[in-house]
């Protein structure tokens, strides 16, 4: 699909890229339309065809996953990750659009142009560097389609990087995510009579009460900590009935391995409730010592000509599903802005000048 008269693009190397972004974008490919979402995988699987890429198409029910290298195998020297879907949005905003300097739409940041990003990569070090790319399908609702990836074995040998961070940055962990519902049993009677019965709502609300003190207020820039919302509460059926069940779901992110486990022990010693683990990802936690670190700052810095941040992340992304390989894994983005908001955006240059940086780092 050629670039539209209202484009303006000068620098003509970028005009592939922009090209498949918008492409990619025009699938529309929300996560839970499987249909639109596997739309988008053929689109990257032709182009990168085209170009002499490895491939193989893994399925995790009716979805489809792509796997992209430069070898056969499913044990690159390194490991790049970036996801195909994106959140739901108006139809206009899967229309790429260029004001600027900017470049706007759904899914510009989050993630299909770091997908893009990944994906020309592969192009320009084929034949020369053994690189692989996971392009998952799911990551926004949860990622299983990485996770059905790592069981198969794909992995790497040095070093995973997934593509959907901060920009100018290198995120170096990343929170673990639990999710419990606490359970509060009672004794069902008229609501004209509650000393008949005992509330099982009250118990849940008393039991709650103590377990926010296990989790500190966070005062930033001081987020490097264990936090806990409650996400969702049901009890009752009725306005005049005692409840004999009530139940809440709580949200908590964490920041030390196996801090699960002890979590849920302080739950049920606090509260007095029973507590029920529903879901669990461990965190993704590396010293920003890490020599494969300190060699992508290095080049980050030379290459973007701005100095590079080492940050650490409150929220998720797949690169939780890595963490048996047992090799350095970091998070990266190009540069932009409001995921998922109306005005999601990113720089015209930002993929070409991240493409660029990783080549040569990946060269060095």
């Amino acid at each position: 699909m050629p670039l539209t008269p209202e484009f303006h693009i000068t620098d003509h190397t970028m005009k592939p890229s922009v090209e498949l972004l918008r492409e990619l974008m025009a699938c529309r490919p929300i996560t839970r339309d499987v249909e639109r979402v596997n739309e988008a995988v053929d689109v990257m699987a032709e182009y990168l065809a085209g170009e002499g890429i490895h491939m193989v198409v893994e399925m995790l029910g009716e979805r489809k996953i792509l796997y992209s290298s430069t070898c056969p195998g499913r044990t690159p020297s390194v490991l790049l990750n970036a996801h195909l879907d994106v959140v739901p949005a108006e139809d206009d905003l899967f229309e790429l659009r260029e004001e600027d300097g900017w470049l706007y739409g759904r899914g510009t940041q989050d993630c299909i142009g770091n997908s893009v990003v990944a994906a020309q990569t592969l192009v320009r070090v084929n034949g020369e560097l053994d690189l692989g790319v996971v392009f998952s399908t799911d990551e926004e609702i949860g990622g299983e389609t990485t996770a059905t990836m790592v069981e198969k074995g794909y992995t790497a040998e040095d070093m995973i990087l997934a593509l959907d961070g901060a920009n100018y940055a290198i995120t170096i962990a990343q929170k673990g995510v639990l999710t419990v519902v606490l359970r509060a049993l009672g004794t069902a009677c008229h609501g004209a009579e509650p000393w008949r019965g005992d509330n099982a709502i009250d118990k849940l609300i008393d039991g709650y009460v103590k377990i926010r003190g296990l989790f500190p207020s966070v005062t930033p820039p001081d987020e490097w900590q264990n936090t806990m919302i409650a996400a969702k509460i049901e009890a009752g059926t009725v306005s005049n009935r005692v409840p004999d069940i009530a139940e809440m779901t709580l949200n908590i992110r964490y920041i030390e391995a196996g801090g699960d486990d002890v979590i849920l022990q302080q739950l049920h010693e606090v509260s007095g409730l029973e507590v029920i683990r529903r879901e669990q990802c461990p965190p993704v936690v590396f010293s920003e010592d890490t020599p494969a670190f300190t060699r992508l700052a290095q080049c980050m810095d030379a290459c973007l000509s701005k100095r590079t941040a080492i940050v650490r992340m409150n929220g998720a992304t797949d690169a939780r599903h890595f963490v048996t390989a047992g090799v350095p894994i970091g998070i990266i983005g190009i540069p932009g802005g409001n995921p998922h908001a109306t005005n999601e955006r990113i720089t015209c240059n930002g993929m070409n000048e991240y493409e660029d940086m990783l080549v040569t780092f990946l060269k060095g």
